[in-house]
């Protein structure tokens, strides 16, 4: 550790050498002593060797800031050497500050301070609670990330005349609508896109206002942004309902919360907030939902505006969910969506630019154009609507679980303040619920009205145990015949609740799933004793201690198979398909499966299939899990559990129903659980037989879907119909770790097959392949050079290097097909050498992967016909100019740099080390042509091979570019 506090310290003191130096007067002639630079480098130098000889002497917990300070070290050595080499004057010790400041720019320096600061509380992390600093300064102050998540920073702000360049930062809001090509067409609302015309004549016919409105309403909307309020709970039978219906209660903590509640919905005299707090499980959320839909709380709205009309909207963050669930891009679009639904006349004021420029546009530019929404857009949006709307009506906003927010949580606090004491703030209302963190806390206890929940629920859950305990018919005997021990039961289970409304539902569905006909009631007091009081223990007891292995075992497959598909989901940024449905987890269950995703041909599934297979499934996740999950299925409205089968006659539509229900948590705090190292995860990820993978099982489940179709079979060409679970289970295919029968290809080529069974063919293209539709827009493909292969490039693209590798070694001779003749006079096509480097640097608005220097590494040592080498001429697919793969490396890395997509002071072995590998494979291993020229562009100069790596150094200083261009000077002076 005494190592990487010296380092830290010399470290330190270099980015506070470079920062006074950038902080003087820049039109200071001021100079700077060449001795202290020396002396930096010295003590670097000193320290790398002494962490060097650190880490591969042992390993412990400081390995991995160990060689991250070693990467950043060299780094840093590369600056300091860069800037004093490059100086010409006779006198060496003296250094021109405002050079100094031309060759270490100031943003590499602030991003040096960030990484420092990192590392300094890494390491603090790592010392034990009394030790010593041994002498370590304070770290440089890196400031709280902006509500909305840090801003990426831009080594050259990008010109105007690159609209890529504009947008090329910002990240995707509709990846439900990628095209087939895997990129997300969007597009700056504040710049224009796609070609549209904003200097159009004012004679020209301007879109109908309504068309506008819709439009943009449709942008605002993402696919899950219903689905939290659906699932939340809904109140049981009559509680919740004291809060309105007037009647007397002798419930003191209750009677204060109905008048201080409805005086504040009534009246404006308790201010604009008003906070619900409560333990985890406590009902929160179900209190929200309720009190947002009751017509009573509506007519108190009524009542405080007195003769202006009320609108009113909600939002409930969702940790468990999709990005939107849980962002603030999420929360403004929905707020946004919901008001001006409500009111479509504000669209206009709310959007002025931008809606005069949709009016102006033509429909086809108008329906080629996706905004992408940003995090300042939305805001500036949101706060244009209370300024118009405000003076004209009030609005009272409901929002749940502010600790389930995905960033700062006091800035998410201070975005609600800031809105109730605006201007007009005596016009808004907002019910906000969150857990009792010391944040919210500190922000709302004593400043504005507020309740607990457990303070209030006690009669509600008294109601709930005993109806639901009452449902059963001997249990309801049980009672009958003991009232009084019956009471004495539900008290029983209400006090062991300790105001947890979740302990409760899970203790009567446990006590009701354990009790047999010849059960007492003395009997179901003993199981209640045996239940935790504590939720995780409760949880854990559920699964591991009343389960047998099997069972526990078949708890693992569901929940890896839940993991895996959020993990991929996440990764394409397709929040629709964050959960898995029945009929996905259907054909991922059983092992027997293989054999029939691979021989089965597609036939429509039969009523008695989809029975057997949904009924079987959701008990496997309604049973197998103890009650902790549950389905549901997307509806405006309502909730749904599991679809009950009431009589024979019904079981085919009920199973049907089924197959689209998707597999969810019953709450927050179950996921929480689960997702803890310390709690289940570890122990649930370590269960499972020697041939399972859940992501092979997924890729499988696509294949065996294809197979058995739901609906009436039909052959098309509507290939977005099919990408999104084309996208889905490619991307299983590539996390897929665990293939000892080596199915991964098989499936692979099997999904192929039987898309291309489903593709309508057109007989008079020799090169109609549904994979081609993938690639560009259907103007591009039209112009563009054939692909001869491309189900094997798309492979590429999405990085499945197994596979590609697998299927090049079987066909080597992929082109002897008998299409020869068809290309004779074809331009030369794309290799796929390039599209596995299409994402070298940046994965931006894609759903693509990062190149992988594995498949580089076979693709430059393996020519083909489909792969000529790095230095092959052929036509670019988009541009339809001439290049090689070199070059469009070359090109790839010199935008990445204007783009601001490369990392200062970069530790991810997926980032810099990444590329630069593979830059070196093309380099060595390739042959690569290091006298290569890259073009102008109408953005960048002309620039040679060498100037390429020239200017990311003296960009970045990353020892891997220096090291890359050290070697094609040694080529180029070897030639």
């Amino acid at each position: 550790m005494d190592t990487i506090a010296a380092f830290l310290k010399t470290a330190i003191d270099v980015y506070q050498f470079s920062i006074e130096i950038h902080d003087v007067d820049p039109s200071s002639k001021s100079m700077v002593s060449d001795r202290d630079l020396v002396g930096f480098s010295d003590g670097l130098s000193l320290s790398i060797h002494q962490m060097q000889d650190v880490v591969h002497s042992t390993a412990n917990s400081t390995e991995g800031l160990l060689r991250a300070c070693i990467k950043i070290g060299l780094d840093i050595s590369v600056h300091l050497d860069h800037v004093q080499t490059s100086f010409s004057s006779p006198d060496v010790d003296q250094i021109d500050a405002t050079k100094f400041r031309v060759l270490w720019r100031r943003e590499n320096v602030d991003a040096l301070g960030s990484r420092l600061s990192e590392f300094t509380k890494w390491w603090k992390d790592l010392q034990p609670v009394d030790s010593a600093t041994n002498g370590l300064t304070q770290a440089p102050h890196l400031s709280l990330l902006s509500l909305h998540g840090p801003t990426p920073s831009k080594a050259v702000e990008p010109s105007a005349a690159d609209p890529d360049a504009l947008t090329g930062a910002k990240s995707s809001t509709h990846p439900a609508k990628d095209g087939p090509d895997g990129r997300q067409s969007n597009s700056d609302p504040m710049f224009n896109t796609n070609g549209s015309n904003t200097n159009r004549s004012k004679g020209l016919k301007l879109a109908p206002t309504g068309i506008v409105n819709d439009f943009l309403l449709d942008a605002l909307a993402y696919k899950s942004m219903h689905d939290r309020e659906e699932e939340v709970t809904e109140a049981h039978g009559q509680t919740l309902e004291w809060i309105f219906d007037g009647t007397v209660l002798d419930d003191t903590h209750r009677n204060d919360f109905r008048s201080q509640f409805t005086s504040w919905l009534k009246t404006p005299d308790l201010g604009s907030i008003y906070w619900i707090t409560g333990k985890p499980g406590s009902g929160k959320s179900t209190l929200v939902r309720f009190l947002s839909q009751h017509p009573v709380a509506m007519n108190q709205l009524q009542q405080w505006a007195k003769k202006r009309p009320v609108c009113t909207a909600g939002f409930f963050f969702w940790t468990s969910g999709s990005q939107e669930q849980r962002s603030q891009t999420g929360l403004l679009r929905y707020l946004l969506h919901q008001l001006l639904s409500a009111n479509p006349e504000l669209i206009p004021s709310t959007f002025p630019a931008l809606w005069k420029r949709l009016r102006e546009m033509t429909t086809k530019e108008r329906i080629s154009l996706t905004l992408e929404w940003t995090v300042p857009d939305l805001m500036a949006a949101f706060h244009s609507l209370l300024d118009i709307a405000l003076p004209q009506m009030n609005i009272c906003l409901f929002i749940d679980g502010l600790d389930e927010f995905d960033g700062n949580h006091n800035e998410i606090v201070e975005f609600f303040k800031a809105i109730s004491a605006g201007e007009n703030g005596h016009a808004i209302k907002m019910c906000l619920s969150s857990r009792p963190w010391s944040v919210f806390e500190g922000a709302f206890q004593r400043s504005v009205p507020n309740a607990r929940l457990q303070d209030l629920t006690y009669e509600d859950m008294h109601r709930y145990a005993r109806d639901q305990l009452r449902r059963n018919v001997s249990v309801r005997r049980l009672f009958k015949n003991d009232t009084d021990s019956g009471h004495e039961l539900v008290e029983a289970t209400v006090q062991r609740a300790d105001g947890v409304f979740l302990w409760v539902r899970l203790a009567v569905e446990r006590m009701l799933s354990l009790f047999q006909k010849d059960n007492t009631i003395k009997s179901l007091n003993e199981m209640l004793e045996s239940f935790p009081r504590d939720l995780d223990s409760f949880f854990n007891k559920l699964i591991f201690e009343d389960q047998t292995e099997t069972q526990i075992t078949g708890a693992a497959v569901l929940f890896q198979l839940m993991c895996a598909r959020e993990l991929v989901a996440n990764f394409i940024k397709d929040e629709s398909s964050t959960s898995l449905t029945v009929w996905e987890l259907a054909f991922a269950l059983e092992e027997t499966d293989d054999a029939v995703a691979l021989k089965r041909q597609v036939t429509e599934a039969s009523d008695k299939e989809i029975v057997a297979r949904c009924e079987a499934t959701a008990a496997h996740v309604l049973i197998g899990f103890s009650g902790l999950m549950s389905l549901h299925r997307r509806r405006r409205l309502g909730n749904l559990r599991a679809t009950k089968f009431s009589d024979q006659n019904h079981r085919v539509d009920n199973a049907r129903s089924l197959a689209d229900h998707k597999v969810t948590y019953i709450h927050r705090t179950v996921r929480d659980w689960l997702m803890d190292p310390a709690g289940a995860y570890d122990r649930l990820h370590s269960i499972r037989n020697a041939s399972f993978d859940p992501h092979l099982r997924l890729l499988r489940s696509y294949v065996l879907r294809l197979k058995y179709p739901l609906e009436e079979i039909e052959q098309h060409r509507r290939l977005d119909e099919w990408y999104p679970d084309i996208a889905l289970a490619m991307s299983h295919a590539r996390y897929i770790a665990n293939d000892s029968k080596h199915l991964q290809r098989p499936f692979l080529n099997a999904m192929e097959k039987t898309l291309s069974w489903y593709w309508l063919e057109k007989p008079s293209d020799p090169f109609d392949h549904w994979a081609r539709n993938t690639f560009g827009s259907y103007e591009v493909r039209m112009k563009a050079p054939p692909i001869r292969h491309p189900f094997i490039f798309l492979a590429a693209k999405f990085g499945l290097t197994e596979y590609v590798v697998g299927e090049l070694e079987e066909n080597i001779h992929m082109r002897n097909d008998g299409l020869d003749d068809e290309m004779a006079d074809a331009k030369e096509p794309t290799p796929l050498l390039a599209y596995a480097t299409e994402f070298l640097c940046s994965r931006n608005k894609t759903i693509f992967p990062l190149s992988d220097p594995r498949l580089i590494e076979y693709l430059v040592t393996h020519s083909s016909d489909v792969n000529p080498g790095p230095n092959h001429r052929y036509t670019d697919f988009n541009t339809r100019s001439s290049t090689t793969p070199w070059l469009a490396l070359l090109c790839h890395l010199r935008d990445a740099h204007r783009r601001g997509w490369i990392e200062h002071y970069d530790i991810n072995p997926e980032g810099t080390e990444r590329w630069t590998e593979i830059a070196r494979l093309f380099i060595e291993a390739g042959g690569s042509d290091v006298s290569a020229v890259v073009v102008a562009t109408n953005w960048d100069p002309e620039v040679t091979a060498l100037g390429v790596f020239e200017l990311l150094e003296g960009a970045y200083g990353a020892v891997e570019v220096q090291r890359i261009r050290t070697l094609l000077t040694e080529r180029q002076q070897s030639l």
